[in-house]
């Protein structure tokens, strides 16, 4: 988008075009000489301000003209909505915000580093998952070798035909005995692992999958970053997103 600057001669009001629609302010025909006029006919004018996905940037039309951003002056120079714009010798402030609600300019959000933050967040959650998803078949694993343990102590009594020293028997039993407890705990120690760490996962990704607006920030939910892409806009603020 760019938004052309400049004094209409007649009324000495400041004419703002954008998209080729005229907008004039300062109604009371306020703005000094030192501004210089716009003429369509030739398309001069004082300045013009470049809205792109880089940001805005303001620029002089004319090599004689003078512009001042926040006190100092430049014939180009990269600019926000809270920079203090100023035109001509007399430094004749312009009011940006209100020249870009005027013209119904809304401003776009990158997401772009969104996608890192959802793509570290599904990494480390899928390891986790993988994690915990091996030690749970490492736990079936030992439960069926303590069964087996607690099986070759009850054979004997069951089917005599297969006898086993008493001694074996006992060792056996405890041996059973054991790593059920053992397998017990540390199953139980295992999930309480599983969910702190899912847990802190989650609370690191609230904090970093936020909207882009400053005056936002809502934390966009466990949302894939194609969805927020494919959206374009913020479910709360409204703004334009883009990738």
């Amino acid at each position: 988008m760019e938004i052309i600057i400049g004094r209409e001669s007649q009324s000495n009001q400041l004419l703002v075009i954008a998209d080729g629609k005229a907008y004039r302010l300062d109604v009371g025909g306020n703005v000094p000489q030192s501004v210089s006029r716009y003429n369509h006919q030739d398309g001069t004018a004082h300045c013009r301000i470049v809205i792109s996905t880089g940001g805005m940037r303001v620029e002089n039309l004319n090599e004689m003209n003078v512009t001042y951003v926040n006190g100092e002056e430049v014939e180009s120079s990269k600019i926000s909505q809270s920079s203090v714009i100023e035109l001509g010798d007399d430094q004749y402030r312009i009011n940006l915000p209100k020249i870009l609600k005027l013209i119904g300019y809304q401003p776009t959000f990158s997401t772009k580093h969104l996608r890192r933050v959802w793509e570290r967040y599904d990494k480390a959650l899928l390891r986790l998952q993988l994690e915990d998803k091996k030690k749970q078949n490492q736990q079936k694993l030992q439960g069926i070798l303590s069964q087996v343990s607690m099986l070759c102590v009850i054979i004997p009594s069951v089917m005599p035909s297969f006898p086993i020293p008493s001694w074996l028997r006992c060792v056996l039993v405890v041996g059973a005995l054991a790593m059920g407890i053992y397998f017990y705990l540390k199953g139980n120690k295992a999930d309480d692992s599983f969910i702190i760490k899912k847990r802190e996962l989650d609370e690191q990704f609230k904090e970093d999958y936020l909207c882009p607006n400053p005056k936002c920030k809502t934390f966009l939910g466990f949302t894939p970053y194609d969805t927020i892409k494919s959206r374009k806009k913020c479910g709360q603020c409204n703004c334009n997103y883009q990738s």
